[in-house]
């Protein structure tokens, strides 16, 4: 276990072990679907007795909820699948204080004033069919304006917050060369946009495009599902890291904060502390096929040179992305 971890356990346990008359116990409220984070939920319980309460929900509704809720919320932390979900509500959180697992963490992924901090990163990558010859695969962003790409890309709806938080990164590359493809829009697309990332990628493997834009985890997920038609049809595929001009590639992370109110204050720092474990960055990047925001993890996880300063300066560019994509 985690030096810095265990340190903060004994110190809150210790303070903690006469209010307790009951199992201590943390809420969580989770923009995250179950079945991404509980390998993480399961692990915390079981190293710290704390037993975890989760609340899953779209961002808007469990937000309007802690607004609601206002001093009476029992909303202990919040589990975002998209820092922008978080960085524009400061208002509802509020800062984290033990930030001794910081230490290895680059300042790029975590709010200067504590409000928030990325636990994991990911990419939207592209895919194309393992087997296919005649289609060219792009190295960069900028191959995407190429009349060969016109009317090939499985992509979700344009203005998802995954191809927003995308837009917003290459936008701040200041590189039209990056981001010009995005003006094409729907003359990219081999249909429609309809369904989540999973389903761009079962498109692709069934023909329908030549190309698919996912979060890179959905292909890994889909590879050991339960369903079998999922695993057959993500074998056919291949998953290419596309890079801006400067060599980098784009990350987006999922982030987590301790609510304005927590009723379990104490415990909510625990839990945060845990993320940054290397026991827990190992399970974000072994069962979960995200990548782990630890610097001494990076080289042997992360298989591109990721654009770390992006992700705040995206968050200022969002407005314009969100411009761009509500074009198409």
């Amino acid at each position: 276990m985690n030096k810095s971890f265990l340190l903060i356990l004994s110190l809150f346990m210790g303070q903690t072990t006469a209010v307790y008359a009951q199992s201590p116990q943390i809420n969580i409220y989770s923009f995250r679907k179950y079945e991404l984070i509980k390998p993480v939920l399961a692990q915390f319980e079981a190293e710290s007795g704390i037993k975890v309460n989760l609340v899953n929900g779209k961002s808007k509704r469990l937000l309007a909820r802690l607004k609601q809720d206002g001093e009476a919320s029992q909303a202990d932390v919040i589990l975002s699948s998209d820092l922008a979900q978080l960085h524009n509500h400061k208002d509802l959180l509020q800062p984290i204080e033990s930030r001794q697992t910081w230490q290895n963490v680059s300042s790029a992924l975590y709010d200067e004033n504590g409000y928030w901090i990325s636990i994991s990163m990911r990419t939207r990558a592209l895919f194309s069919l393992s087997e296919q010859t005649s289609q060219p695969i792009p190295n960069s962003f900028a191959q995407l304006k190429q009349a060969d790409y016109q009317s090939a890309l499985c992509i979700r709806d344009w203005q998802h917050n995954y191809n927003a938080t995308l837009a917003a990164a290459l936008l701040t590359t200041d590189n039209k060369k990056d981001s010009d493809w995005l003006k094409l829009g729907n003359k990219l697309l081999a249909k429609r946009p309809s369904g989540g990332d999973r389903d761009q990628l079962r498109a692709l493997a069934q023909g329908h495009c030549k190309l698919a834009f996912a979060n890179h985890y959905y292909w890994h997920m889909m590879k050991r599902a339960d369903n079998k038609r999922d695993q057959m049809l993500a074998k056919k595929l291949s998953i290419h890291f596309l890079q801006t001009e400067d060599g980098l590639t784009p990350v987006s992370t999922t982030s987590a904060a301790i609510a304005k109110h927590a009723p379990n204050k104490q415990n909510a720092e625990l839990f945060i502390a845990f993320l940054l474990t290397q026991k827990a960055q190992e399970i974000y990047a072994q069962s979960l096929h995200e990548f782990p925001v630890l610097n001494d993890m990076m080289a042997s996880h992360v298989p591109f040179r990721p654009n770390l300063p992006a992700i705040k300066q995206g968050l200022l560019r969002l407005a314009d992305a969100n411009k761009l994509l509500a074009k198409h």
